[in-house]
């Protein structure tokens, strides 16, 4: 593509018609261009899709289609039908979330979607819901001042740089650079090779398309929450609360912490971590900082853990 660009502009210099092989190069790579940008919106809306479908799966497989019954007790949430019961106590609760069209309670082994259609009006889908939250926060202290902050952009990014610094993150990074770095290699090669005649010029737009397709599928940015948040935490954990979930984790249940001059980051596993900014903590820096460095290790991506069934951070 870039030969042939500039063998257009050559021409046009010069007033000359500008070849047909160069014009259907240029629009070659053009055309593979837009193919990976809608491919790549096409990925988007699927993943969207496969979401609501994976609810609706996991619903399923639990339970029977029909006499599906989902009861509250002092207890545990417990789930039956005809093909059998599943109870899980309330202090495996570690988080509630919710969509158009389920509520969704997360303990540590699973989720538990339950349709909104369940419920036979909304007085009873508020009842239930203010029920879960009420378990949520059990072991809250009624005393706890929240910590209310919303992330930014360099917190986001601060707590990647640390991650890839200290929690191993950097084992990906090389990946991506080796498969890159591969590419360009190869897209530098035909490029040369077009330039002294020995290899069709379209393959370069080809593989620097594909090469393209390749970066939006690996490096994808991650869609970051930005909104407010309250934060609280106490001797036996923590819990977050945003307007469309809430959660709570054991430190118990951590991997570990790392920390920086900037912020801290809670591993629930070595590839998931809880984002708290140190400006954020304020006055209660200290307080955090020493409940922290008490309750968990620091974190170590080489030793080997088990995988937490975590909420999304």
């Amino acid at each position: 593509m870039i030969p042939a660009a500039g063998l257009v502009t050559q021409q046009l210099a010069r007033g000359e018609r500008p070849a047909p092989a160069a014009l259907g190069s240029i629009g070659l790579g053009v055309l593979v261009g837009l193919v990976g940008f809608w491919l790549d919106r096409r990925a988007l809306r699927a993943w969207q899709a496969r979401r609501e479908r994976t609810l609706l799966d996991a619903y399923y497989r639990i339970h029977c289609r029909d006499s599906r019954t989902v009861e509250a007790t002092p207890e545990s949430l417990v789930l039956s039908c005809r093909c059998g019961r599943v109870a899980r106590p309330w202090s495996e609760l570690t988080g509630f979330t919710e969509t158009a069209s389920f509520l969704i309670p997360l303990t540590r082994k699973e989720s538990f979607p339950i349709p909104k259609s369940a419920f036979s009006s909304e007085g009873e889908l508020t009842e239930f819901r203010r029920l879960i939250l009420d378990k949520l926060h059990t072991d809250r202290p009624f005393t706890a001042v929240p910590i209310e902050f919303a992330h930014t952009r360099a917190d986001f990014w601060r707590a990647k740089w640390l991650h890839i610094r200290k929690g191993g993150g950097w084992r990906r990074v090389l990946k991506i650079g080796f498969v890159s770095g591969a590419c360009i290699f190869s897209i530098l090669f035909l490029l040369a090779g077009a330039r002294a005649g020995q290899s069709p010029a379209w393959l370069v737009p080809v593989a620097l398309g594909a090469f393209v397709f390749f970066l939006t599928r690996t490096v994808q940015p991650r869609q970051h929450y930005y909104g407010p948040l309250r934060f609280y935490f106490s001797d036996e954990g923590f819990h977050v609360e945003d307007p469309a979930s809430q959660s709570r984790r054991r430190w118990n249940e951590l991997a570990g912490y790392l920390e920086d001059r900037h912020v801290y980051l809670l591993y629930l596993h070595p590839l998931l971590y809880r984002i708290v900014p140190k400006r954020a903590l304020g006055y209660r820096l200290d307080d955090f900082g020493r409940l922290v460095q008490t309750a968990l290790p620091q974190f170590d991506y080489r030793r080997r853990l088990p995988v937490a069934n975590a909420a999304e951070i």
